[in-house]
């Protein structure tokens, strides 16, 4: 019999309760009144946000509202078990994980992968073979179905370089992913539910992203059919070649299981299975997703004219200075651009449901080209403004707070290095981390005084005030992270010379020295001594002229 993931019982679901049951896609909203669902609870940080994705893709083609309204409707009254099965079990036949037919995720062209070695179920796991994130190297032998299901989901989805003709996912590799969480932890009925259908899109929303009026199955589901290889030069798929739901289902890497056809325990999940993958053969050449916009993800403006590039992790993480970009982006973030659904959120949905404030939802792996560096997880808080006026005063005192933060960044991090070594240009390694300490140093702060400036009444003047307090507290703060990162005890005179001489310099600037100085207080919308000291000047002679 084969594992259809539309009814198998593959899920590992933490109740309220803090039960973890396993079940199907379609228990999500089993007992949503008395112990709901309120998380995926896989072993691993990936296998949750892939499998999130998985979920919010399927309850998009399953229930597919037409409008807002009849999104809304779902909300305030989720469907029950049964009638969500039901529209489960009404969508293609395109979901067996093991099946004699097309199979979920993988190449239908069985011909094509006789000749080709079978690879370790491990190398399915995307960090697998380059670092040590998560797992061991060799402790994953034999994965059962559910593990498999989750971990070739994650592969499909985020797939990094993997060499020649190995291709990256529909956002390229190691994309990251923003959703919309309108849940509010003191409230009892938060649920998946919400999460998931928080982030689903409407039919209008796919069809301003591409033509949904294709009918062949492939054109969503692309294993359903031949697969799109890539072998030929500039041979691509781009969102005119497919239904906007492919999105969600993209299969660049040409893969097929190989199960042992015998009972055994999973090594991620521990579970017994009636059947367990032991490894996978791979062919190169799958789709080659090129000029898609994915809903999940934040863009960025490229090089050419109206290119969007999807936004990748890097390393540090995301953080306070990536809220703009994250949230609103426009003329706020110029050259970003947030996730279609929270976009969409924002505008259309977080007022009809009393969700104006609410949070993002950050996750993906920070990748260079195949190497895995780090998987990055986050929660910003965000909220929808119905008045454009004070979303605008808002976002601006965001992005005057975030360049003066990036300018006194640079400042601490060039007078680290000045302090620490001879030549500055000599320090070696990343330094990127000395920055990233002061933006985690002013981010309690930031977001507890915005949320008292989103909160609060008259916006002006209590963007003046924070600005102006935010000046006195990026002084201290980077002055502390200075001292924090350079000794105080130096163990020569030279550098304590040089410690001396980078420590006046960084507080020069910090109270309005020098070009980055002034930079600074213009940010924050304050005037320097020195300015203050030629307008003074200024005022007397222009009395002056006027007394002759």
């Amino acid at each position: 019999m084969s594992f259809d993931l539309r009814h198998a019982i593959w899920l590992p679901y933490r109740r309220r309760s803090g039960k973890i049951e396993w079940s199907a896609p379609a228990a999500m909203v089993d007992r949503i009144t008395d112990d709901p669902v309120v998380a995926i609870a896989t072993p691993r940080p990936d296998f949750d946000g892939a499998v999130t994705e998985f979920l919010i893709g399927l309850m998009t083609a399953a229930l597919l509202p037409e409008t807002e309204e009849e999104w809304r409707a779902l909300w305030l009254q989720p469907p029950s078990e049964s009638v969500l099965q039901a529209r489960l079990e009404a969508l293609p036949n395109a979901f067996d994980l093991d099946g004699s037919g097309p199979r979920f995720l993988q190449d239908q062209s069985v011909a094509d992968f006789a000749d080709v070695d079978v690879d370790p179920i491990q190398d399915l796991l995307v960090n697998a073979k380059n670092s040590g994130l998560f797992i061991k190297p060799g402790v994953v032998n034999r994965m059962g179905r559910p593990a498999a299901a989750m971990a070739l989901i994650t592969m499909q989805a985020y797939s990094t370089a993997g060499g020649r003709g190995f291709r990256t996912s529909v956002r390229g590799g190691g994309p990251l992913t923003t959703l919309v969480d309108p849940r509010r932890l003191d409230e009892a009925e938060s649920t998946l539910w919400q999460l998931v259908w928080a982030n689903v899109e409407t039919m209008a929303q796919l069809k301003a992203r591409g033509d949904t009026s294709t009918d062949r199955v492939s054109d969503t589901y692309p294993w359903m059919g031949v697969t799109r290889t890539s072998e030929a030069k500039g041979a691509s798929t781009t969102s005119v070649d497919a239904h906007p739901l492919q999105a969600y289902f993209g299969m660049p890497r040409r893969i097929r299981l190989e199960f042992a056809n015998q009972s055994g325990a999973c090594d991620i999940t521990g579970q017994d299975d009636t059947d367990v993958a032991i490894g996978f053969r791979g062919r190169p050449y799958g789709v080659n997703y090129e000029r898609w916009h994915h809903p999940l993800s934040p863009y960025y403006a490229g090089k050419e004219p109206n290119e969007l590039l999807p936004v990748h992790g890097q390393p540090g993480g995301v953080g306070w200075r990536d809220w703009l970009g994250l949230l609103h982006g426009g003329s706020a973030a110029p050259g970003k651009a947030p996730a279609l659904t929270v976009a969409n959120f924002g505008a259309k949905r977080a007022q009809r449901i009393g969700r104006a404030r609410h949070s993002l939802r950050i996750f993906g792996y920070d990748a260079s080209n195949a190497k895995i560096r780090a998987w990055i997880s986050s929660v910003l808080p965000a909220f929808a403004e119905s008045d454009p006026d004070r979303l605008a005063a808002i976002d601006a005192a965001v992005r005057a707070l975030v360049d003066a933060t990036e300018r006194a960044g640079y400042v601490l991090q060039q007078s680290v290095a000045t302090a620490l070594h001879a030549r500055a240009d000599d320090a070696p390694g990343d330094l990127t981390y000395i920055k990233a300490a002061l933006w985690n140093a002013t981010q309690d702060w930031f977001y507890r005084e915005l949320d008292q400036l989103v909160t609060g009444g008259e916006i002006a003047f209590a963007a003046i005030d924070l600005k102006r307090r935010y000046r006195h507290l990026l002084t201290t703060e980077t002055l502390r992270v200075f001292d924090e990162l350079v000794p105080g005890d130096a163990t020569s005179a030279d550098l304590l010379r040089r410690i001396v001489r980078a420590r006046f310099g960084l507080f020069t600037t910090l109270h309005g020295g020098g070009n980055i100085g002034q930079q600074i207080f213009a940010a924050l919308g304050e005037v320097t001594s020195v300015e203050k000291a030629k307008r003074r000047k200024q005022s007397v002679k222009s009395k002056a002229g006027e007394s002759e």
